[in-house]
């Protein structure tokens, strides 16, 4: 089945004379890759990572060609193969595998439809068992590939490659000034909040100082121009306010912090050790953060249901336990509340911090095999 499958996906025509894609110029060793669509974003970190490892390498991108095409390409003496993706280019793995290339395949996400007998799945089979190295996103994905035919030695669940974000900047000597008038003051950040969470936000504030009458919020509207009106109305409730525009400081008294809106927040993730992300709570997502912001800074994270705008990344911290879901007001209340125990926040935040950065190393499990198997390669 798993040939006749194969026959099936090579069977397009392509012209006998086909001509050779434009190689890239340079004497260093040339690398076959095939990315498919929903590993665009790793290629590029993945590629980054191969060319500081071989800064002479040359990566040519093969996409999915014809039998024909396939065998030209061979004759540029390609030293291996990295499939990107859950795409199998039939022709090309085959050319690849009837010279012994090393073919590796990362970023796979395989699922049940893979264990049937239909010929494009007996196809896929064939075709997996070809790879030197498989390594897949997810536990299910490494649960499939096995059942697939796959060695146990060749099969690898690394994770995602998630996008590695260089941690916002902030003046040191700044950051070191707040600290000191912070010190003992639990502290949490509302960040990029649109009008319609300020309440909420507002309310889960009057919760955490139930529980530490010194709590202090620092709070990020959305659109600059509410910081004052949003100052009257806090302190019309009761509340003590400073206003980062006006060059106030958080001392003792002062029990809300307004920010002056998007700006400084590498500052502001520094010094609050929890951060909810605003627009998750209403879906008025139009500004919200990337959720790697605080979570590169150390600061546990807090979000509400609707994480659309980057839901790759909420998906992958919702999975290592490394950012509390709120669905509600009373909820984010009781979580800003629950927040103030250090312990808590500590795991939230380690569990984040290895998340936001594991896209490094992901990248690096990828690239090694790739980077020993070129420079073995006969010249």
């Amino acid at each position: 089945m798993g040939q006749l499958g194969l026959w099936w996906q090579r069977r397009r025509v392509a012209p006998a004379d086909a001509p050779l894609p434009e190689i890239p110029q340079g004497a260093g060793p040339l690398l076959l890759v095939q990315v498919a669509l929903e590993a665009r974003a790793a290629f590029a970190q993945v590629q980054r990572r191969l060319m500081r490892g071989r800064p002479d390498l040359r990566i040519l991108d093969a996409g999915d060609p014809a039998p024909a095409a396939a065998e030209t390409l061979m004759q540029a003496g390609p030293a291996a193969l990295l499939l990107l993706g859950s795409d199998l280019p039939a022709a090309l793995i085959q050319a690849a595998a009837r010279r012994d290339l090393p073919i590796f395949l990362a970023e796979g996400r395989f699922g049940p439809e893979d264990l049937g007998w239909a010929l494009r799945a007996s196809a896929r089979r064939a075709l997996l068992r070809q790879m030197r190295a498989v390594l897949v996103t997810d536990p299910a994905s490494h649960s499939v590939v096995l059942r697939m035919g796959v060695d146990r030695r060749r099969a690898t669940m690394t994770g995602p490659v998630a996008e590695i974000r260089d941690p916002l900047p902030c003046s040191e000597a700044e950051r070191s000034t707040l600290a000191q008038l912070l010190r003992g003051r639990h502290a949490w950040l509302a960040a990029s909040v649109p009008p319609a969470e300020e309440q909420a936000v507002l309310a889960a504030h009057h919760a955490a100082l139930a529980q530490s009458h010194r709590a202090l919020l620092f709070m990020a509207p959305r659109d600059p121009d509410r910081i004052d009106p949003l100052a009257d109305e806090i302190e019309a409730s009761g509340l003590v306010v400073a206003r980062r525009s006006m060059d106030e400081d958080p001392t003792v008294e002062v029990q809300v912090m307004l920010t002056d809106g998007p700006t400084e927040m590498g500052l502001w993730y520094r010094l609050a050790p929890v951060t909810y992300l605003g627009g998750t709570l209403s879906g008025d997502d139009a500004a919200a953060r990337h959720p790697f912001e605080p979570a590169a800074l150390g600061s546990a994270i807090v979000h509400g249901p609707h994480t659309e705008r980057h839901a790759t990344e909420w998906q992958q911290l919702g999975g290592a336990g490394a950012a509390r879901q709120v669905n509600s007001a009373e909820d984010l209340a009781a979580a800003i509340a629950e927040l103030s125990q250090p312990d808590l926040i500590a795991t939230l935040a380690s569990n984040a911090w290895t998340v936001s950065t594991g896209g490094a190393d992901v990248t690096m499990r990828i690239c090694a095999p790739v980077l020993d198997a070129i420079g073995k390669a006969k010249p």
